[in-house]
């Protein structure tokens, strides 16, 4: 997974460790659906959520949609505490919270960590799902994630964008 970054923000001068790809290797890598890093690009659009903050329904769909397919297709796993939520946007963030509690059970914040981007940093994951938000016509910018990036320790990045 050091393969983007690497490449995106080192020039090509980051890195493993000595046979970390043994290591780290996890079964859903050789699945074509999800791999190592997988975009999804969804056809949604950003709203105003609660205190200006945005959320995108599509992309929460998505992200409900990935997390239980992988419980599907991985169902001898266990993924307790080993995947993270992210998104930029706290109304995102709670959004995200309340279809996963509304799908699988209010137990799921206890097993899956639902966080804004800033308040997950630091923290390692098998697998994130990234919401990224920012989408509709005409938008020609994404504001304050311009040229922003963040390092995260995980297996499997399914970043969903529309």
């Amino acid at each position: 997974i050091s393969v983007v970054p690497s490449r995106l923000f080192y020039d090509g001068r980051l890195l493993d460790g000595p046979d970390m790809v043994q290591k780290t290797r996890k079964p859903w890598h050789a699945n074509e659906k999800f791999g190592e890093y997988r975009f999804f690009n969804v056809k949604g659009v950003e709203e105003k959520g609660a205190s200006h903050s945005l959320i995108n329904r599509s992309e929460v769909q998505v992200a409900v949609a990935l997390y239980n397919r992988l419980r599907q297709e991985y169902s001898t796993f266990d993924f307790d505490f080993k995947i993270g939520i992210v998104t930029m946007y706290r109304a995102q963030m709670r959004e995200l919270r309340r279809a996963f509690e509304q799908r699988f059970g209010s137990n799921i914040t206890s097993v899956v960590d639902f966080n804004t981007v800033d308040g997950f940093q630091g923290q390692e994951k098998d697998i994130i799902i990234l919401s990224c938000v920012r989408a509709g016509p005409n938008l020609q910018k994404v504001g304050f994630l311009a040229g922003r990036y963040f390092g995260l320790s995980v297996s499997l990045a399914l970043i969903i964008r529309s």
